[in-house]
């Protein structure tokens, strides 16, 4: 008997518990609906008494901001020679902790193209000519670099290491010829074949 009477109030202190537990629940469940829904509130001083509405407005205090690991992609478009470049760099410390409305006022001449924490990307036109116009030339026997203006000027950049001597036939005419490259990538892609 004594067995069965115990077992019977654990019994009912476990049901007791459940349903305690779930009437908290649902306290605490229509407070908070209540307060997203608004409360209306009674507004007295000595010459009037009146009520109003306060619709409570949910704020999103998890902006997103730039962080200290962000990088920052440039793209700029050359209009006279149609070239895209990309350059990629780290974001300055100024920039730390910026939201997206801050960027577009601190880039006011850029079009914001992406934000993200980690990633920013810019665009930006600009009428001239890139400066990324390259020729591959013989020069005292080894292949020379220079840059090319948007007037085809050549200017003298420097020599490699890399000697036209050895070079198959076809390659050396190449260079004789001018091999003209676009972009700081292609110059070295360009330059690592040769090698």
């Amino acid at each position: 008997m004594k067995k069965y009477t115990i077992i019977t109030i654990i019994v009912l202190g476990l049901v007791l518990g459940f349903f305690t537990g779930n009437y908290i629940y649902k306290i605490n469940q229509l407070k908070a609906d209540n307060e997203e829904i608004g409360m209306e509130e009674l507004i007295e001083d000595e010459c009037t008494a009146y009520s109003t509405s306060e619709d409570l407005i949910k704020v999103n205090n998890t902006e997103e901001k730039t962080s200290p690991n962000c990088k920052i992609i440039l793209k700029l478009y050359y209009k006279k020679c149609g070239h895209l470049l990309e350059k990629t760099k780290t974001i300055e410390e100024a920039d730390v902790n910026l939201t997206e409305q801050d960027l577009k006022e601190r880039f006011k001449d850029w079009e914001l193209q992406k934000f993200t924490p980690t990633e920013i990307v810019l665009y930006k036109e600009f009428d001239g000519f890139c400066k990324e116009h390259y020729v591959l030339k013989e020069k005292n026997g080894n292949i020379a670099i220079y840059s090319v203006d948007e007037n085809n000027n050549e200017t003298f950049i420097e020599s490699t290491e890399v000697s036209t001597q050895y070079l198959e036939e076809d390659d050396l005419n190449k260079i004789k010829d001018g091999i003209y490259i676009y972009s700081k990538k292609e110059l070295n892609k360009v330059l690592e074949d040769f090698e």
